[in-house]
């Protein structure tokens, strides 16, 4: 069955392929409007502005289907929650503070582009890289964020 001409017209290029419903641009909205690491239930509680009848289990269904798609990353830090974020983003490092569960993005890190060129010479282009940096904060009244981050 075809979609409308109105809905394919409105189709997010990242739904490209997949039926466009109502909950599934809701999960991509949240997940493009994130300045941090949702987890299901937070996205959930964002995407539920767009669509009031989205569940949970219907979350955690989208959040695979994209997954599967190479469309986000999950990941499981500390805490053993699985958070999420866009796969189209940057390779980055994440440094995760112990004591609060803090998670600071670690944009253009030195190590990663290492690795990158590293396999560049081995004839390979990296996908994922997953590296997590676990520390906690030296001066806890120290805010300042690397590069320039909020």
């Amino acid at each position: 069955m075809l979609a409308p001409r109105s809905q394919i017209a409105s189709r997010p290029p990242a739904l490209a392929g997949m039926r466009a419903t109502k909950g599934r641009q809701a999960v991509l909205a949240a997940l493009e409007e994130a300045s941090d690491h949702p987890t299901a239930e937070d996205l959930l509680m964002r995407a539920r502005k767009a669509d009031p009848a989205l569940s949970l289990s219907s979350v955690y269904r989208i959040l695979k289907e994209f997954h599967d798609r190479g469309m986000v990353r999950r990941h499981v830090f500390t805490q053993g929650r699985a958070v999420w974020e866009l796969a189209q983003r940057a390779l980055h490092a994440h440094l995760i503070d112990v004591r609060t569960g803090e998670i600071v993005e670690l944009p253009e890190a030195d190590l990663v582009r290492t690795y990158q060129a590293a396999a560049e010479a081995l004839g390979y282009r990296l996908r994922d890289v997953r590296l997590e940096l676990y520390g906690e904060r030296i001066d806890p009244g120290h805010a300042q964020r690397p590069h320039g981050q909020p």
